[in-house]
């Protein structure tokens, strides 16, 4: 997959994640890479950096019973708005795809 389309995948995927509940890093991480397998752990950290950067969520950090702080990141409002945004430019280059026929070719 081109990288740039994935990259742009996994600010959808994060987000998605996080407007269901507050994750760690580590945990989102785990579960794109049943989709993302062929993508790096650093790559999912700076997606995640960049999100924080972006106001698109927060973070804090939680005691883990005997364990380390652990770094939580959950969407914030903005985060929510630019996720409906995503959303609504998934349904517009779909409805361009179905149109010229390709959306078609890639159900065989």
């Amino acid at each position: 997959m081109d990288a740039q389309l994935k990259r742009g995948l996994l600010n959808i995927c994060i987000l998605q994640l996080l407007k269901q509940d507050d994750m760690y890093g580590y945990d989102m991480i785990k579960i794109l890479l049943e989709y993302f397998p062929d993508t790096d752990e650093s790559t999912f950290y700076a997606i995640l950096r960049r999100l924080n950067k972006e106001h698109l969520t927060d973070m804090y950090y939680s005691n883990v019973s005997n364990g380390p702080k652990r770094k939580y990141y959950k969407i914030t409002e903005i985060g929510r708005q630019v996720f409906t945004e995503y959303i609504d430019s998934i349904y517009e280059i779909k409805k361009i795809l179905s149109g010229l026929g390709i959306v078609k070719e890639c159900q065989k």
